[in-house]
């Protein structure tokens, strides 16, 4: 956790609104002081609507700019707890922009660019000096959007610093 040091990360996780419902993200990160530090993310997330027997699939593609605030860690730092708020954007794309069902009703809910914020709180152990393990909660905020604007979300993650 050098300040200026980067490191990339692979996470994935759960949407909690239902199940099956997940999202995978990579991220980039550069430390700064005292266990914060910057953090650069690309998010897919995938979520199943029911309609009579089919599955309407939403997806979002999203990227992430925000900052995470260290609130707690031991004195080796090899155990913290942070808390991170960010920007987010990107698109969602429902039932892969097909309106007209099979049995001739129309979808009303659109496609199109969205936008908004995410808070996360995280638990990060380093497993080595270059392998960080993290379990986290989000929230995310979406506007633009016909569905739900707020999605929140549990998830695992390994990072690797550079």
């Amino acid at each position: 956790m050098l300040p200026k040091q980067k490191s990339i990360g692979i996470n994935t996780g759960l949407l909690l609104k239902s199940s099956g419902n997940y999202f995978v993200n990579t991220d980039f990160i550069i430390y700064s002081k005292k266990g914060n530090y910057s953090i650069y993310s690309f998010e897919y997330n995938r979520q199943i609507i029911s309609y009579k027997a089919i599955d309407v699939p939403v997806e979002n593609y999203s990227l992430e700019v925000g900052y995470s605030f260290n609130l707690i860690a031991d004195l080796t730092k090899s155990f913290l707890i942070n808390s991170t708020f960010s920007a987010t954007g990107g698109y969602e794309n429902i039932n892969k922009s097909e309106t007209l069902f099979y049995d001739g009703a129309v979808l009303l809910n659109e496609s199109s660019w969205v936008y908004g914020g995410s808070v996360k709180l995280s638990v990060e152990t380093y497993l080595s000096d270059r392998i960080i393990l993290t379990g986290f909660y989000k929230a995310i905020i979406v506007w633009n959007t016909s569905l739900e604007k707020i999605r929140p979300g549990v998830g695992l993650g390994i990072r690797f610093n550079l």
